[in-house]
C-alpha cells in the first residue's frame, strides 16, 4: 500500500498546537483575566503582539494597547490596573517557552495560522464553560469568548464610578449606540441604586 500523503494544515503544525488533548493551557487562566480587564475582542486576542502593548505604572497603572484596525475601529484601549499584572504573568510564561518577543503573539505564540489559533482558543474555553455549567446564560444565551468582552464592559457600567458612555465607548472601540443597545438595556435602575441615590458635595465657606 502506498504512503499516504498528509497535507500540512492548522492542525498538524504550529509545534504541536493543535494537537487533540483534553487538558486546557494554563494560558487560557490568564486570557480570561486579559479580556474581562481590558475590554478586547476575540479579534484582538487573535492579533495582538508584544509590541502593541505599554505598560504604565505611576499614579494609574494600566497597559496601553495600541492594536491593529479591526471591525472598522481603531485608537487605543487603556485597561484597568490588573491587566497589568495578568500581562505580566503571562509575559514571563512565554518568555520560558522562548516567546515573549515584540514581534511575538500573546497567546498561542508557536500558532502562525492565526485563524486556527483563535479557533482552538474558542475550543478551550468552551470545555471550561462546560466544565464549569456555565455554557449557557441566565437567558438562555449561549456564551462564548464574546462574553468576557460583555462582561468587561457591563461591569464597568456597574461598578465605574461616574464614568460616562462616551468615555467607555471610545475606549471599547465602539460607539454609544452600540453600548446604549446590547450592554446597558440588560442593567435595572436598582443595579444603581448607589448612585441614583448618592448626593454632591456642597462647599461651605466660612466668614
Amino acid at each position: 500500500m502506498p504512503h499516504q500523503y498528509i497535507p500540512k494544515n492548522h492542525r498538524v503544525t504550529a509545534g504541536g498546537a493543535y494537537i487533540v488533548r483534553d487538558d486546557v493551557p494554563i494560558e487560557m487562566t490568564w486570557l480570561i483575566q486579559f479580556m474581562v480587564n481590558s475590554f478586547v475582542r476575540p479579534v484582538d486576542i487573535k492579533l495582538i503582539k508584544h509590541k502593541h502593548v505599554e505598560c504604565i505604572s505611576g499614579s494609574n497603572t494600566y497597559l496601553r494597547l495600541n492594536l491593529p484596525k479591526t471591525k472598522g475601529h481603531t485608537g487605543q484601549i487603556v485597561t484597568l490596573r490588573a491587566a497589568k499584572y495578568v500581562y505580566e504573568c503571562l509575559t514571563s510564561y512565554q518568555t520560558s517557552r522562548g516567546y515573549g518577543g515584540q514581534e511575538d503573539y500573546l497567546f498561542l505564540p508557536e500558532a502562525k495560522d492565526r485563524f486556527g489559533a483563535i479557533q482552538l482558543i474558542t475550543t478551550h474555553f468552551r470545555k471550561i464553560l462546560k466544565k464549569a455549567g456555565l455554557s449557557i446564560g441566565q437567558e438562555g444565551q449561549t456564551r462564548t469568548l464574546y462574553s468576557l468582552r460583555h462582561t468587561a464592559i457591563t461591569f464597568r457600567l456597574l461598578y465605574g464610578k461616574g464614568i460616562d458612555l462616551l468615555t467607555l465607548a471610545r475606549n471599547s472601540r465602539t460607539s454609544v449606540e452600540m453600548i446604549e443597545r446590547f450592554y446597558s438595556s440588560n442593567l435595572t435602575a436598582e443595579m444603581n441604586i448607589e448612585m441614583l441615590q448618592s448626593k454632591r458635595a456642597i462647599a461651605t465657606y466660612k466668614q
